[in-house]
């Protein structure tokens, strides 16, 4: 049965390794924990406001802006405006590297996907008008099905970097410290063992902290204190589970790691403004409304 209900939003495919993610909710509401991955992750706000907190870093975007997540960089968002949406662009950045060494590859991709070099996390004003129709050109084609689409999105990326470099927008990286791997394990941790019974003194023992002291730490670095991320990281996966499987919500609710379907329907509504099965039918009917 586990199987069956595997997350199907996989990161790309290895022949189409770029992702693109729309971003919005029917219920006005988005709120992604913070969490971290290998991949590239470009986001282009469309509509409304965005706050997201970047390697623990607090920004605030709002329409046509575009923020660059550099690999292992933990980072979360949160709408601010019910109209909020965004795309996500997610790679690897070994994506773009060149089977021959040449200048192009050596001097400007290796760096990068080497994590020897970082990309600014806020991209300027001019950069901005000069990427986002590049980015929004990406998006075409990547829902196009011509001949050639694949090459061209390719292509657009790579002038995406060349314009990054040219603009002075990438940074040789600095020694990292021991925090942010912390906190990147912590993140890690608890989207891996979030349908398990988890609490502060199973934390803090994880990660050689007192529980009072984890919290005040978490508190501080995750901008929520352990109980609501934990909350929001679980109303995230149902999300998913709601929409990409017909499971009933016993089920949802047990692989979402709550305790009962009627805690998990209170949790879902007071997180969304909408019972789980209201949210699986609004969804899945705008879905087919746009077809």
């Amino acid at each position: 049965m586990k199987h069956t209900l595997q997350e199907t939003r996989i990161q790309g495919t290895p022949m189409h390794p770029l992702k693109i993610y729309e971003m919005q909710d029917i219920s006005g509401i988005i709120d992604v924990p913070a969490h971290w991955h290998e991949n590239v992750e470009i986001l282009l706000i469309q509509r409304g406001r965005l706050f997201l907190k970047i390697n623990n870093i607090s920004y605030t975007g709002g329409q046509g802006e575009i923020f660059y997540v550099n690999p292992h960089e933990l980072h979360g968002m949160q709408s601010l405006t019910a109209d909020c949406s965004y795309l996500a662009f997610l790679f690897p950045f070994s994506w773009l590297a060149f089977e021959q060494a040449d200048e192009a590859q050596e001097r400007y991709l290796k760096p990068l996907a080497n994590r020897k070099a970082h990309v600014t996390t806020y991209l300027p004003q001019q950069t901005t008008a000069d990427m986002r129709p590049i980015l929004q050109h990406i998006f075409t084609l990547y829902k196009s099905v011509f001949e050639g689409s694949w090459l061209g999105l390719k292509a657009c990326l790579l002038y995406f970097y060349s314009c990054i470099y040219k603009d002075g927008l990438v940074s040789r990286r600095q020694e990292e410290s021991a925090q942010p791997d912390t906190l990147m394990k912590i993140s890690k941790y608890v989207h891996e063992h979030y349908a398990e019974p988890l609490s502060l003194q199973l934390l803090g023992k994880e990660f050689h902290m007192s529980p009072k002291y984890f919290s005040v730490y978490f508190q501080k670095h995750f901008d929520r204190n352990f109980s609501d991320y934990l909350m929001a990281v679980r109303v995230e996966k149902a999300r998913k589970l709601l929409l990409e499987t017909d499971a009933g919500m016993d089920l949802v609710a047990q692989l979402a790691g709550f305790s009962s379907s009627s805690y998990f329907i209170r949790v879902f509504r007071e997180s969304t403004g909408l019972t789980p099965g209201q949210y699986r039918i609004a969804v899945r009917q705008l879905k087919t409304d746009s077809v």
